[in-house]
């Protein structure tokens, strides 16, 4: 036996016991997700959830987008009278997707254009209970719509505490 191999083990041994306790330094680190929405705070929860992306088939096609893409473009298809369903369709997906993220926000997208089309609300998500404080959030995207004129559709974000 050579004093190489004596020496060999004690460094492996102090390199186990370092990584050891690192890794225990690690695990007792705690971290807090700031990915994770407040979910009293409808800021967050707009980005959160807008951002988020979510697919949708109706009449056998489907569209890929975010959910604040989605929930525009259904405002405007709806008030137009274009392919029928796909607001109710992008409802339930935003509905899935809130579900998913909070239970404690709700989101509408609202249309006010002119004459020919008409005014649309489509909602996703539960109803605030009574007696709850609720913050919100309007984000306002434009359309170029020239047949209803340039109305904007508003995203409104409503948040509660559970």
């Amino acid at each position: 036996m050579s004093d190489d191999r004596g020496l060999s083990t004690v460094l492996d041994v102090a390199v186990c016991v370092i990584l050891v306790a690192a890794g225990v330094v690690a695990l007792t680190t705690v971290v807090p997700d700031d990915s994770a929405p407040d979910t009293t705070d409808p800021s967050a929860t707009a980005r959160a959830v807008l951002d988020s992306t979510a697919s949708v088939t109706v009449a056998n096609r489907t569209v890929h987008g975010t959910l604040a893409a989605l929930l525009v473009d259904a405002a405007v298809a709806d008030g137009r009278d274009r392919v029928p369903g796909y607001a109710d369709a992008v409802s339930t997906a935003a509905t899935r997707s809130l579900a998913d993220t909070t239970r404690t926000a709700a989101l509408t997208a609202t249309w006010r254009p002119e004459d020919p089309c008409r005014a649309v609300d489509v909602t996703a998500g539960p109803t605030p209970p009574r007696g709850v404080g609720v913050d919100a959030v309007t984000l306002s995207v434009p359309t170029a719509d020239d047949a209803c004129g340039d109305a904007p559709v508003h995203l409104t974000v409503r948040t509660w505490s559970p």
